[in-house]
């Protein structure tokens, strides 16, 4: 039957009452409620709510369900009808978009919308440091220029302007080159792709084509020795002089017993700041015939590895093992109270390195500089055949990445303690001559 018209009454408040008291009819009526709103009446008694739409570019008119009667009351009912005629009014389909709201489908619509999203489903899922990078650039840099823009209105230029203007930016402040406008261009490319690899978005990725507004260099900074790795100068030290003054007692640097440990440990295993903090004495084997230690928490799953220890290295891990508590689970446990991790934090690591270099003159070092310094060193000593598996890098050739599965525990000792050796004799030309 076609919708008719009724006496009706006036206000929401007698409408609400009205339709809970109106009688069923003899066949299926509808009934006008204005400004595009009917109410569906069913011999059974059912009362479904239902909105006349038209989308832009339809010439007719169509029904969409919103909810019965009385589960969804009317007022509710012309909040939806609101929130419908907007979505219509943008082209889209109210009625898909209803069906995947109860299929639990994330309604994304504005930039925003897609950015909560997008790190509440990788919280977790990636490095609290990482997560920590993609929201203060996303949520702090992105959203506040680009946040209540709709998905579909997203262009390239958009995105370009936006990156550009935050390289500029930078570059005012001194803060950097701009080269922290390439993270966010990054970080805002991964976003779509994965927003699109988990279905939650459409159509072309508006940050596709676009180049990083910076110039990046590639660290190249090694702690010279002066005889295995030579710079420039070659009576430079400075290995040897940060190797003495960590092992020094009392030490000159101002750094813990412990910290100074996970620094000479760093260096002789060529360990990022994350698994060297992050060391676990269960993955500690020092009393077997070989001893080894095992990386359980890394950047890449790669970089999960098995490292045989040099005699260097056992003595470390054994002064930490007699003062360490019983049930200790980290080699390099918090301070009491801390909140973040139950670790050492990395960020904690490599700001008291920064401080030793400072005390010592050594200038540009960073903590991953000393992981560069070890895979330099194993590669000058005719080690490179395992300087890749020690590093716990992905093979770059097909035969390593899915034949060669072999442990090389040996080699991989062999090379360690030969670089252990260059480290204690450059510190030993280091106390020849002390410069702190």
């Amino acid at each position: 039957m076609a919708t008719i018209e009724r006496d009706l009454p006036k206000t929401d408040k007698g409408l609400q009452a009205y339709l809970a008291n109106v009688r069923p009819p003899g066949g299926r009526e509808w009934i006008s409620l204005g400004a595009g709103l009917t109410i569906c009446l069913e011999p059974s008694g059912a009362k479904t709510f239902q909105a006349r739409l038209r989308r832009q570019g339809e010439s007719n008119p169509r029904r969409v369900r919103i909810g019965s009667f009385p589960a969804v009351s009317l007022a509710d009912a012309r909040r939806k009808l609101a929130e419908m005629k907007s979505v219509a009014k943008e082209g889209r389909d109210p009625a898909l978009e209803a069906r995947r709201a109860r299929a639990g489908v994330a309604k994304l619509r504005t930039l925003t919308d897609l950015i909560g999203e997008y790190l509440r489903r990788r919280d977790g899922q990636i490095a609290f440091k990482t997560h920590k990078i993609e929201r203060d650039l996303l949520v702090g840099v992105l959203s506040p220029v680009l946040g209540d823009r709709l998905l579909s209105d997203l262009a390239p230029m958009d995105f370009g302007k936006a990156v550009a203007d935050y390289a500029g930016r930078l570059k005012r402040e001194g803060r950097s080159n701009g080269t922290n406008a390439n993270k966010l261009l990054a970080v805002a490319r991964r976003m779509f792709k994965q927003a699109r690899g988990w279905g939650i978005v459409e159509g072309a990725d508006p940050t596709a084509g676009l180049t990083k507004p910076a110039k990046e260099s590639p660290r190249d900074r090694i702690l010279f020795d002066g005889k295995v790795l030579v710079g420039a100068n070659a009576s430079v030290n400075e290995l040897g002089r940060l190797v003495a003054a960590l092992a020094a007692d009392p030490s000159p640097v101002p750094a813990t017993r412990e910290t100074r440990l996970a620094i000479r440990l760093a260096l002789i295993l060529g360990l990022r700041a994350l698994e060297t903090s992050s060391l676990e004495w269960r993955a500690v084997d020092i009393e077997g015939a070989a001893p080894s230690v095992t990386i359980t928490t890394s950047k890449t799953s790669a970089g999960l590895r098995t490292l045989p220890l040099p005699q260097s290295a056992i003595e470390i891990f054994v002064e930490l093992r007699s003062a360490a508590a019983s049930k200790a689970e980290f080699v390099f446990p918090s301070d009491d109270g801390a909140k973040r991790r139950k670790h050492l934090h990395p960020e904690s690591l490599s700001r008291a390195f920064a401080r030793c270099c400072e005390r010592l003159g050594i200038e540009g070092a960073s903590t991953h500089d000393l992981r560069r310094t070890c895979l330099s060193g194993l590669i000058e000593l005719g080690h490179e055949s395992v300087a890749e598996r020690i590093a716990g890098h992905v093979p770059r050739h097909v035969l390593g990445r899915h034949y060669d599965r072999a442990a090389r525990l040996e080699p991989m000792r062999a090379a360690l303690e030969a670089w252990a050796v260059a480290i204690s004799d450059a510190a030993a030309r280091a106390r020849a001559t002390p410069s702190f």
